[in-house]
């Protein structure tokens, strides 16, 4: 129990930095200087009041000095951060493997708060995952180079046939180009069965949340980000590997 607790502690903190760069990246701010502070007063905050989770509780969701009411996505991201330590913990064990799949669900966290507010995906975070995961490859035992290189190959060339067929035949753009990236990411971590939970689960996700939208509005003319839709399927399906794999 220990153990968990203090994943859970860690993961929060680290939680906390992310929320940094979901904020500071699509900004073209830098992600170190200068400090936390409030975006409407401008007041810096104090370490006290930038504790995971707990300050957010503790100051009900508002600033300390001008009362501006403070995204519910800061508790949730470092929760999340810090569940996703504690799994990374309980289904690989102290392994390589486990750290892995910790930095890659927290890249694929950022990504998807990114995209869904901003609907875009950095180059930063898909291509420095995309290397992270070519490299890491050369040191797992459960992923070998040539599945990664297979994966982000696969992931990479599958949209990227979308995208230029939705950009030279249909003359729109079906899908950004940073979903491009991001699949050639999610398979170079994951290999080639990531990238196929990933399309998937992440359609029919994105399709279970598109339907009310069309049937409220009875039309089709609305867009919503499809990375967050892609992130969760690849983490649902490498988390469920085994059981998904039984079922077919």
């Amino acid at each position: 129990m220990f153990e968990y607790v203090l994943l859970f502690v860690i993961g929060s903190v680290l939680g906390s930095f992310y929320n940094v760069l979901i904020y500071r990246i699509p900004r073209g701010m830098s992600i170190i200087r200068p400090g936390s502070s409030c975006p409407k007063c401008g007041s810096s905050i104090k370490f006290y009041d930038n504790i995971p989770i707990i300050s957010y509780l503790i100051l009900r969701g508002r600033c300390r000095y001008c009362g501006e009411k403070i995204s519910l996505r800061y508790p949730v991201v470092e929760f999340l951060s810090g569940a996703l330590a504690c799994l990374s913990y309980y289904k690989w064990g102290a392994t390589f493997e486990a750290f892995v799949y910790f930095v890659f669900f927290s890249l694929l966290l950022i990504l998807s708060f990114i995209d869904w507010q901003t609907f875009t995906l950095p180059d930063s975070l898909t291509l420095g995952g995309l290397a992270f995961g070519l490299i890491t490859s050369f040191f797992r035992h459960d992923l070998r180079f040539p599945e990664s290189l297979l994966g982000s190959l696969l992931g990479g060339g599958l949209f990227l046939a979308i995208y230029l067929f939705y950009v030279k035949v249909r003359k729109m753009e079906g899908l950004g180009f940073g979903d491009v990236k991001l699949m050639a990411f999610i398979g170079s971590v994951g290999g080639p069965w990531a990238v196929i939970f990933s399309v998937s689960l992440g359609s029919i996700l994105g399709l279970l949340y598109a339907i009310p939208i069309i049937l409220k509005h009875r039309s089709f003319d609305f867009v919503i980000p499809y990375g967050p839709f892609l992130s969760l399927g690849a983490f649902l399906g490498l988390v469920f590997k085994d059981y998904l794999l039984s079922i077919f």
